[in-house]
């Protein structure tokens, strides 16, 4: 596993312990689930850098998502299925005024549960 691989595993779960943080705080729901997003985002990143996809490849959420639904085993996975509500929620929760129900942060830490689970680096 190449050191960009290694990178992004471990800002996945930096993003996850901010989550985790402001669970366990019951504070800024709306940052939980971008926590969670940011999280699946750089998990998917270290995905597909370990498929060998460029670097310069992977530069913004429509390139990911491009290449979720185009590599072979995530696109059998439909691991777009759960990626795809996770960045909507993100992008609500960024840049909305909605309130984040706690059953919507649920199923986002559903969703980011799937993601990672489909996506396993080995």
């Amino acid at each position: 596993m190449n050191d960009t691989v290694l990178n992004f595993l471990a800002k996945s779960e930096e993003n996850f312990r901010l989550y985790e943080f402001l669970k366990d705080n019951e504070s800024f729901e709306n940052w939980q689930i971008v926590a969670l997003f940011y999280s699946a985002l750089c998990y998917a990143k270290a995905y597909l850098y370990n498929k060998n996809i460029p670097q310069n490849s992977i530069n913004s959420h429509d390139s990911i998502r491009r290449w979720l639904s185009s590599e072979s085993a995530a696109k059998l996975a439909d691991v777009l299925k759960y990626y795809e509500p996770l960045y909507r929620d993100s992008r609500d929760a960024r840049y909305t005024v909605k309130k984040i129900s706690k059953e919507r942060i649920s199923k986002a830490f559903e969703n980011y549960k799937k993601v990672k689970e489909l996506l396993i680096v080995n």
